[in-house]
């Protein structure tokens, strides 16, 4: 009872009704926190018998999370004689709720007890969460609303400019949404519906906001490609008729795409931007959408024009490979040929590997694209030496390939279909890709080494090597990029590079390849320096399969 915690008192107040008629949670714990005195609202919030409850730690009563929450320190309670703190509780049964707790340390002749006062307060954390429900998002759609999508616009801008990543805002008018507004119950069936639709187009980490009762908007984690390809969508999702009571209706979608930093550099200006793009599309008869900077629409559609007709580029034979000649300096014979990707559009005729290769790196489809390369260059070397035109073939490939795990079995699978060995085949990879994820592209060029297969770093002196690294690999060849031969013999700072890209070549045990080879007075230079093997138009430019075996047997030198 509390009279034998506080028997000097005892006679004075009457303490004990006092402790127990309290309409907060009382709970007395003696110097080890355990409970030695509880009310009788504690017993009945809890839900233990009280005999269970005294002798129970006082810290059990809080719920796994609440165990986190503010410590009751009580050297501070010594200092200060008060804590206010709040956490979280939980009953017998397990149910949990938010409380207020005020932590005394009060003497008594045993040297000190805690004192704890607790409130739930449940009722008010519910309507604080009502308040911000109310103040932060839309209340039809629970989309956030005007105000919170801007603070999570601005952060986004922040980290943006921070980190260089792409940022893309799309605001979307519904012009259809206040014909209807009169319609106070359909009108809020198609906001709903039309806030489903929106959240299902993107990822999670983008974001979707109602800004007014006709407008929503996008915050996209992407390039202006990529808002193209998530307009796009949107506008499929909006093609398919809108429920609306017992009937179906067509609710047009309209949408504005600005980009960061090109269109704006602060949220009150990307909105603007958006709004200016919006406007020309709400003209327009149907649904449709429109950047604010025209060169940025034209390349995002350029793109994805680009996707959409190189999918189909695979099935309809539009994609070739021609080959150009790799020239042994010493010799002046074709001993190898770099296998080169070429796509022929029936209507835009010849698209450049430049503008189509990082296209199908962004999409997906430089996977496929580059299954159907080793295939058919195999092939084709394959039929070469059935002719006795006996090349190693180069093959490139992407970082993308490079990650699968299942390469080297699918290159040995093809191998064997052509009935080639594998040192048939050389792999390029650029010096980048080769580095850009060190360990794991260590163990995969590892692989083609210890398979028999050739490797070749291409692009040579333009990315990032460590040396270690580069003799760790066992590359066989390392290709010099055409930006360092060009200029040669005159420019002395390519010079200087290209002959130490050699000399060092030569101290890892690999041999060089000379891109781009344009003049007699490189190749002389080159070959003066020590380098292996050429390649260029002073030689050849590529060629389709069919025309190699004709120059397998010419000496190059003798036309030079």
């Amino acid at each position: 009872m509390i009279a034998e915690h506080f028997p000097h008192k005892a006679k004075d107040i009457p303490y004990e009704s006092l402790f127990q008629a309290a309409n907060d949670i009382m709970l007395l714990a003696d110097a080890n926190n355990t409970i030695v005195e509880a009310n009788e609202c504690a017993v009945n919030t809890y839900g233990w018998p009280r005999q269970e409850l005294l002798g129970r730690p006082i810290d059990s009563l809080r719920s796994p999370r609440g165990r986190f929450d503010f410590p009751v320190d009580m050297e501070n309670l010594r200092l200060r004689g008060q804590q206010f703190f709040e956490t979280e509780h939980q009953t017998a049964d397990g149910r949990r709720f938010p409380v207020e707790v005020s932590a005394s340390l009060i003497d008594d002749t045993r040297g000190g007890l805690l004192l704890k006062i607790v409130r739930d307060i449940s009722e008010r954390k519910a309507f604080e969460a009502q308040i911000h429900e109310l103040a932060y998002f839309d209340p039809v759609t629970r989309l956030a609303n005007r105000q919170l999508f801007v603070d999570r616009l601005t952060q986004a801008i922040a980290l943006s400019r921070r980190d260089g990543l792409p940022l893309t805002l799309l605001l979307i008018g519904f012009p259809d949404l206040r014909r209807y507004a009169f319609l106070e119950e359909g009108a809020k069936n198609l906001s709903k519906e039309a806030a489903k639709r929106l959240l299902d187009s993107i990822r999670a980490e983008d974001s979707v906001g109602r800004i007014s009762d006709g407008e929503f908007a996008l915050l996209l984690h992407a390039d202006a490609r990529g808002a193209e390809r998530v307009a796009t969508q949107i506008l499929a999702r909006f093609a398919d008729p809108f429920p609306f009571g017992d009937k179906e209706v067509i609710v047009e979608c309209d949408i504005g795409i600005a980009c960061y930093p090109d269109d704006g550099r602060s949220s009150e200006d990307l909105l603007s931007a958006a709004l200016v793009a919006l406007l020309p599309a709400l003209s327009e008869k149907g649904s449709t959408y429109n950047f604010h900077t025209p060169c940025l629409g034209r390349s995002a559609h350029r793109r994805l024009e680009i996707e959409t007709h190189l999918r189909r580029a695979l099935t309809q034979g539009e994609l070739f490979l021609h080959y150009q000649p790799q020239i042994d300096v010493v010799t002046g014979r074709m001993v190898s040929v770099e296998a080169l990707m070429r796509w022929q559009h029936p209507v835009w005729g010849w698209v450049s590997p430049a503008e189509f290769i990082p296209v199908a790196e962004d999409c997906g489809l430089i996977d496929s694209l580059g299954n159907w390369a080793l295939e058919t260059a195999l092939g084709d070397a394959s039929l070469w030496r059935d002719q006795g035109v006996d090349l190693r073939v180069a093959v490139n490939l992407s970082a993308i390939q490079l990650r699968d795990p299942h390469l080297l079995v699918r290159i040995r699978r093809c191998l064997d279909r052509h009935g080639l060995a594998a040192s048939a085949l050389e792999i390029e990879v650029t010096e980048s890709t080769a580095m850009r994820d060190v360990i794991d592209a260590l163990t995969h060029l590892h692989d083609f080494t210890d398979a028999g297969i050739h490797l070749a770093i291409d692009d040579f002196g333009t990315g990032y090597s460590s040396l270690a690294s580069l003799k760790n690999i066992r590359v066989g060849l390392l290709k010099l990029d055409a930006s360092f031969v060009s200029g040669l013999p005159e420019d002395a700072e390519n010079a200087a590079i290209a002959a130490a890209i050699i000399r060092m070549a030569d101290a890892l045990g690999a041999r060089t390849l000379a891109e781009g080879v344009e003049t007699r007075e490189q190749f002389d230079w080159l070959r003066a320096q020590g380098c292996h093997l050429a390649q260029g138009w002073l030689f050849a430019r590529a060629l389709p399969a069919v025309e190699i075996p004709a120059l397998f047997h010419r000496n190059f030198l003798t036309s030079l």
